[in-house]
Protein backbone atom coordinates (compact mmCIF):
# COMPACT_ATOMS: atom_id res chain seq x y z
CA UNK A 1 0.00 0.00 0.00
CA UNK A 2 2.71 2.79 1.03
CA UNK A 3 4.27 1.68 -2.58
CA UNK A 4 1.49 2.74 -4.31
CA UNK A 5 0.97 5.71 -2.72
CA UNK A 6 4.77 6.80 -3.66
CA UNK A 7 3.74 6.37 -6.54
CA UNK A 8 0.57 8.01 -7.08
CA UNK A 9 2.10 10.86 -5.40
CA UNK A 10 4.93 10.84 -8.18
CA UNK A 11 2.94 11.17 -10.64
CA UNK A 12 1.06 14.18 -9.49
CA UNK A 13 4.78 16.20 -8.82
CA UNK A 14 5.04 18.80 -11.92
CA UNK A 15 7.57 18.27 -14.32
CA UNK A 16 9.74 21.29 -13.07
CA UNK A 17 10.21 19.70 -9.44
CA UNK A 18 10.98 16.25 -11.13
CA UNK A 19 13.72 17.84 -13.52
CA UNK A 20 15.75 19.88 -10.65
CA UNK A 21 20.04 19.51 -11.74
CA UNK A 22 22.45 18.41 -8.94
CA UNK A 23 25.61 19.70 -7.92
CA UNK A 24 28.65 19.39 -5.64
CA UNK A 25 29.55 23.36 -4.81
CA UNK A 26 32.77 23.81 -2.51
CA UNK A 27 33.27 27.19 -0.86
CA UNK A 28 35.94 27.50 -2.51
CA UNK A 29 38.11 26.47 -5.53
CA UNK A 30 41.35 27.35 -4.14
CA UNK A 31 41.72 25.75 -0.69
CA UNK A 32 44.70 25.63 1.12
CA UNK A 33 46.37 22.15 2.03
CA UNK A 34 45.47 20.69 5.57
CA UNK A 35 41.79 23.11 5.67
CA UNK A 36 39.01 22.43 5.58
CA UNK A 37 36.43 23.14 2.67
CA UNK A 38 32.51 23.44 2.75
CA UNK A 39 31.07 20.88 -0.16
CA UNK A 40 27.52 21.44 -0.50
CA UNK A 41 25.20 19.23 -2.32
CA UNK A 42 22.61 21.55 -4.17
CA UNK A 43 19.08 20.58 -5.88
CA UNK A 44 17.26 22.96 -8.23
CA UNK A 45 16.68 24.80 -11.37
CA UNK A 46 19.26 27.76 -10.62
CA UNK A 47 22.82 27.18 -10.95
CA UNK A 48 24.22 27.00 -7.50
CA UNK A 49 21.53 27.82 -5.22
CA UNK A 50 19.23 24.63 -4.12
CA UNK A 51 15.58 24.13 -3.53
CA UNK A 52 15.68 21.15 -1.30
CA UNK A 53 18.35 18.87 0.63
CA UNK A 54 19.21 15.48 -0.15
CA UNK A 55 18.70 12.93 3.22
CA UNK A 56 21.71 11.87 4.19
CA UNK A 57 20.71 8.14 3.77
CA UNK A 58 20.65 8.74 0.14
CA UNK A 59 24.15 9.07 -0.34
CA UNK A 60 25.55 6.39 -1.53
CA UNK A 61 29.01 7.28 -2.64
CA UNK A 62 30.97 10.42 -0.95
CA UNK A 63 34.90 10.17 -1.96
CA UNK A 64 37.64 12.76 -2.29
CA UNK A 65 41.08 11.80 -3.81
CA UNK A 66 44.04 13.76 -3.76
CA UNK A 67 47.78 12.70 -4.89
CA UNK A 68 47.50 11.59 -0.97
CA UNK A 69 45.14 9.12 -2.09
CA UNK A 70 41.25 8.58 -1.76
CA UNK A 71 39.54 8.48 1.29
CA UNK A 72 35.68 8.68 2.26
CA UNK A 73 33.84 11.59 3.46
CA UNK A 74 31.95 11.32 6.61
CA UNK A 75 30.42 13.95 8.96
CA UNK A 76 27.85 14.36 6.06
CA UNK A 77 24.81 16.56 7.29
CA UNK A 78 21.63 18.48 6.38
CA UNK A 79 22.31 22.60 6.83
CA UNK A 80 18.99 24.39 5.84
CA UNK A 81 18.44 22.93 2.05
CA UNK A 82 21.77 21.61 1.27
CA UNK A 83 23.56 18.31 2.36
CA UNK A 84 27.01 19.83 3.65
CA UNK A 85 30.48 18.03 4.63
CA UNK A 86 33.83 19.65 5.58
CA UNK A 87 36.56 17.12 4.63
CA UNK A 88 40.29 18.32 5.03
CA UNK A 89 42.41 18.68 1.66
CA UNK A 90 45.60 16.87 2.82
CA UNK A 91 47.89 18.38 0.12
CA UNK A 92 48.56 20.86 -2.89
CA UNK A 93 47.54 19.55 -6.39
CA UNK A 94 44.16 18.73 -7.91
CA UNK A 95 41.41 17.20 -5.33
CA UNK A 96 38.13 15.52 -7.32
CA UNK A 97 35.28 15.33 -4.83
CA UNK A 98 32.76 12.78 -5.52
CA UNK A 99 29.00 12.26 -4.31
CA UNK A 100 26.48 9.86 -5.60
CA UNK A 101 22.78 8.94 -4.90
CA UNK A 102 21.33 5.60 -4.39
CA UNK A 103 18.98 5.34 -7.80
CA UNK A 104 15.58 6.08 -6.60
CA UNK A 105 12.17 5.54 -8.54
CA UNK A 106 9.90 7.73 -10.02
CA UNK A 107 6.73 7.38 -12.37
CA UNK A 108 5.61 9.83 -14.53
CA UNK A 109 2.18 10.07 -16.44
CA UNK A 110 2.97 9.63 -20.19
CA UNK A 111 2.50 13.02 -20.89
CA UNK A 112 4.64 14.37 -18.45
CA UNK A 113 7.27 11.15 -19.63
CA UNK A 114 7.22 11.95 -22.94
CA UNK A 115 7.74 16.37 -22.56
CA UNK A 116 11.14 15.22 -20.24
CA UNK A 117 12.85 12.76 -22.39
CA UNK A 118 11.62 15.33 -25.44
CA UNK A 119 13.23 18.43 -23.73
CA UNK A 120 16.42 15.98 -22.94
CA UNK A 121 16.89 15.00 -26.64
CA UNK A 122 16.82 11.30 -25.49
CA UNK A 123 15.55 10.02 -29.21
CA UNK A 124 16.05 6.66 -28.25
CA UNK A 125 14.14 6.28 -25.81
CA UNK A 126 11.09 8.55 -27.48
CA UNK A 127 11.42 5.88 -30.20
CA UNK A 128 12.07 2.56 -28.35
CA UNK A 129 8.38 3.72 -26.55
CA UNK A 130 7.04 4.56 -30.07
CA UNK A 131 8.43 0.85 -31.65
CA UNK A 132 7.24 -0.79 -28.48
CA UNK A 133 3.58 0.80 -28.03
CA UNK A 134 4.65 2.69 -24.81
CA UNK A 135 4.09 6.39 -25.65
CA UNK A 136 0.69 6.55 -23.68
CA UNK A 137 2.04 4.47 -21.17
CA UNK A 138 3.22 6.05 -17.83
CA UNK A 139 7.53 6.53 -17.53
CA UNK A 140 8.94 3.92 -14.60
CA UNK A 141 12.49 5.46 -13.96
CA UNK A 142 15.12 4.41 -11.73
CA UNK A 143 17.14 7.13 -11.79
CA UNK A 144 20.67 8.22 -9.40
CA UNK A 145 22.42 11.89 -9.46
CA UNK A 146 26.20 11.62 -9.64
CA UNK A 147 28.09 14.81 -8.80
CA UNK A 148 31.78 15.69 -9.03
CA UNK A 149 33.80 18.94 -8.20
CA UNK A 150 37.52 19.38 -8.92
CA UNK A 151 39.22 21.89 -6.13
CA UNK A 152 42.64 23.39 -7.28
CA UNK A 153 44.29 23.28 -3.68
CA UNK A 154 47.50 25.39 -2.75
CA UNK A 155 47.94 26.88 -5.90
CA UNK A 156 46.01 28.12 -9.19
CA UNK A 157 47.98 25.68 -11.86
CA UNK A 158 48.58 22.42 -10.13
CA UNK A 159 52.09 20.85 -9.80
CA UNK A 160 53.23 19.27 -13.26
CA UNK A 161 52.40 15.39 -13.72
CA UNK A 162 49.01 15.76 -11.25
CA UNK A 163 46.60 14.24 -13.47
CA UNK A 164 43.98 12.55 -11.49
CA UNK A 165 41.61 15.19 -12.62
CA UNK A 166 41.33 13.52 -16.28
CA UNK A 167 40.96 9.83 -14.16
CA UNK A 168 37.90 8.21 -14.21
CA UNK A 169 36.18 7.78 -10.83
CA UNK A 170 34.65 4.55 -11.98
CA UNK A 171 31.48 6.11 -11.92
CA UNK A 172 28.03 4.78 -13.43
CA UNK A 173 28.51 7.63 -15.73
CA UNK A 174 30.81 10.64 -15.67
CA UNK A 175 32.24 13.97 -17.05
CA UNK A 176 35.92 13.93 -17.28
CA UNK A 177 37.85 17.36 -18.21
CA UNK A 178 40.92 16.56 -20.64
CA UNK A 179 42.23 19.67 -19.65
CA UNK A 180 43.04 20.90 -15.56
CA UNK A 181 40.58 23.28 -14.63
CA UNK A 182 43.04 24.89 -12.62
CA UNK A 183 44.16 28.26 -14.27
CA UNK A 184 41.01 28.46 -16.95
CA UNK A 185 40.49 31.93 -17.77
CA UNK A 186 37.87 33.90 -19.88
CA UNK A 187 38.36 32.63 -23.52
CA UNK A 188 39.62 29.17 -22.70
CA UNK A 189 38.07 26.48 -23.96
CA UNK A 190 37.57 23.10 -21.79
CA UNK A 191 37.10 19.25 -23.60
CA UNK A 192 35.38 16.92 -21.44
CA UNK A 193 34.66 13.55 -21.97
CA UNK A 194 31.51 11.79 -20.96
CA UNK A 195 31.92 8.13 -20.02
CA UNK A 196 29.21 5.63 -19.68
CA UNK A 197 30.37 2.66 -17.49
CA UNK A 198 33.68 3.25 -18.22
CA UNK A 199 32.94 3.48 -22.22
CA UNK A 200 33.17 6.50 -24.58
CA UNK A 201 29.31 7.92 -24.70
CA UNK A 202 28.78 9.32 -28.44
CA UNK A 203 25.50 11.44 -29.08
CA UNK A 204 24.91 12.30 -25.48
CA UNK A 205 23.86 15.99 -25.01
CA UNK A 206 25.95 17.47 -23.00
CA UNK A 207 25.02 21.11 -21.39
CA UNK A 208 27.07 23.79 -19.79
CA UNK A 209 26.44 27.12 -17.77
CA UNK A 210 27.30 29.28 -15.11
CA UNK A 211 25.70 30.77 -12.19
CA UNK A 212 22.52 32.53 -13.29
CA UNK A 213 21.22 29.80 -15.45
CA UNK A 214 17.65 28.21 -14.95
CA UNK A 215 15.20 26.30 -15.55
CA UNK A 216 17.29 24.28 -18.03
CA UNK A 217 17.97 27.27 -20.61
CA UNK A 218 21.67 26.03 -21.08
CA UNK A 219 24.06 28.69 -22.99
CA UNK A 220 25.95 25.25 -24.20
CA UNK A 221 24.11 22.38 -25.17
CA UNK A 222 25.99 20.09 -27.80
CA UNK A 223 26.58 16.31 -28.79
CA UNK A 224 29.47 14.22 -28.11
CA UNK A 225 31.30 13.14 -30.56
CA UNK A 226 32.06 9.47 -31.04
CA UNK A 227 35.05 9.36 -28.47
CA UNK A 228 32.49 10.97 -26.27
CA UNK A 229 34.23 14.45 -26.56
CA UNK A 230 32.69 18.06 -26.24
CA UNK A 231 34.25 21.07 -25.94
CA UNK A 232 32.85 24.55 -24.03
CA UNK A 233 33.81 28.22 -24.69
CA UNK A 234 34.57 29.86 -21.30
CA UNK A 235 33.10 33.41 -22.09
CA UNK A 236 32.92 34.46 -17.87
CA UNK A 237 35.02 34.20 -15.08
CA UNK A 238 33.39 32.34 -11.84
CA UNK A 239 31.57 28.62 -11.00
CA UNK A 240 30.86 26.74 -14.05
CA UNK A 241 29.10 23.19 -14.61
CA UNK A 242 28.97 20.47 -17.02
CA UNK A 243 26.04 18.44 -17.05
CA UNK A 244 24.54 15.27 -18.74
CA UNK A 245 21.65 12.46 -18.81
CA UNK A 246 21.40 9.42 -19.94
CA UNK A 247 19.24 6.47 -19.97
CA UNK A 248 18.83 3.07 -20.92
CA UNK A 249 16.39 0.27 -21.23
CA UNK A 250 16.04 -1.32 -17.51
CA UNK A 251 17.36 -5.40 -17.09
CA UNK A 252 15.60 -7.38 -14.79
CA UNK A 253 14.12 -4.76 -12.80
CA UNK A 254 9.88 -5.15 -12.12
CA UNK A 255 9.62 -1.87 -11.10
CA UNK A 256 11.24 0.27 -13.80
CA UNK A 257 11.63 0.18 -17.50
CA UNK A 258 14.71 2.97 -17.46
CA UNK A 259 17.37 3.52 -15.94
CA UNK A 260 18.89 6.91 -15.55
CA UNK A 261 21.54 9.14 -14.34
CA UNK A 262 21.88 12.84 -14.42
CA UNK A 263 25.98 13.46 -13.99
CA UNK A 264 27.43 17.08 -13.41
CA UNK A 265 30.94 18.84 -13.10
CA UNK A 266 31.81 22.07 -11.68
CA UNK A 267 35.26 23.92 -11.95
CA UNK A 268 36.13 27.36 -12.10
CA UNK A 269 36.86 30.08 -14.57
CA UNK A 270 39.37 32.97 -13.46
CA UNK A 271 38.84 36.44 -15.08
Amino acid sequence: MKKVLRLSLALLLPLSLLAHDTWLVPSTYTPSPRTAVRLSLATSEAFPTSDSAVAPDRVARFTLRTTAGSESVSGYRLDGKFLVADPVVPVAGHAVAVLETKPRIIVLEPAQFNEYIGDEGLKAVTDARTKNGQTNSPGRERYRKITKTILCVGAVAAPPGDQIYSQPEGLWLEVIPERSPCGLKVGDSITVRVLFQGQPLAGAHLAAGYQGVTGHKYPVWIPTDARGRATVKLDRPGAWFARVLHMVPAQNDSEADWHSAFSTLTFEVRQ
